[in-house]
């Protein structure tokens, strides 16, 4: 198994203790609605999931605007010229194209 879904699988037993461990039942006051009998573990999660897209939301144009000054500043760096040099044959062998035909291996 691969170590994200162990991770995965200890967060999903955790969730499920939490939950079993906080299962009763509160009444929500927020100005003037009253919602009776809500669960204190949907309130906590949903707590945690609006706080989640609140930072989200603040955060993702700095984000952008970082990865955009990122890409420009990546394409005002010159790039190194660099000369062709003498490319060593396969296995990195140097072939010396000057040497004599005769003088070699498959001569007879």
């Amino acid at each position: 198994m691969s170590a994200a879904i162990i991770i995965l699988l200890i967060l999903a037993i955790l969730l499920v203790i939490f939950t079993l461990q906080n299962s009763f039942e509160i009444t929500i006051h927020l100005f003037f609605w009253e919602l009776p009998d809500v669960p204190l573990v949907l309130l906590i999660l949903c707590c945690v999931l609006l706080g989640y897209i609140i930072a989200a939301v603040f955060f993702y144009p700095r984000t952008w605007k970082l990865k955009k000054d990122y890409r420009q500043a990546v394409k005002q760096i010159p790039k190194p010229e660099v000369e062709e040099a003498e490319k060593p044959g396969p296995e990195g062998f140097e072939f010396d194209d000057e040497e004599d035909e005769k003088s070699g291996f498959f001569s007879e």
